[in-house]
């Protein structure tokens, strides 16, 4: 489900990079704008160069422990209104960013990127999910909890292999 270039962009993004960071962005009580935390929450990877965290609606607030751990590379993943149909995913750079937003965070996503690297000197990058709905409820709706799923899937795959082919030993 998560389209064979959007997974090509992610492993060009990684690159060579040691240390990376997994930040799940999003209010879990705003129906499909949990898709952040809910997918961080449910990966099962653990490596000593791997940070999961979900940093809900105020990502901000998360610069210094990222900048401890002195990630090289920040994935953020969040719903974005990008005017495509519900569960359109695509990753999204701080240059390309312009005219994307979400109601529910404090500071718009550009500025919030620009801001972590210009605190912790990581690249970052957006996995955004345009969502069907941002109401007040909890639970994703339908479509957006398939996205979850493959994206989970996709993204411990490919976190797996690009730890161990950095030396990375899993925790597990």
């Amino acid at each position: 489900m998560i389209p064979s270039g959007l997974i090509k962009e992610l492993k060009d993004f990684i690159g060579t990079s040691r240390r990376i960071a997994v930040l799940g962005i999003g209010n879990d009580l705003r129906t499909d704008d949990g898709i952040g935390p809910i997918v961080v929450e449910s990966l099962k990877i653990d490596y000593p160069d791997l940070m999961i965290e979900n940093v809900g609606s105020v990502p901000e607030g998360f610069a210094r422990p990222l900048a401890q751990f002195g990630a090289e590379r920040v994935i953020m993943i969040d719903a974005a209104d990008m005017r495509k149909p519900p569960g359109h995913i695509e990753l999204v750079t701080k240059d390309r960013i312009g005219g994307i937003s979400i109601s529910t965070h404090s500071m718009p996503l550009s500025f919030l990127m620009m801001y972590l690297e210009q605190e912790t000197g990581a690249e970052t990058i957006l996995i955004g999910i345009q969502p069907e709905s941002i109401q007040f409820g909890e639970g994703l709706t339908p479509v957006i909890k398939l996205v979850a799923e493959s994206l989970v899937d996709t993204l411990e795959s490919l976190l797996a292999e690009h730890m161990e082919d950095t030396g990375n030993v899993s925790n597990d």
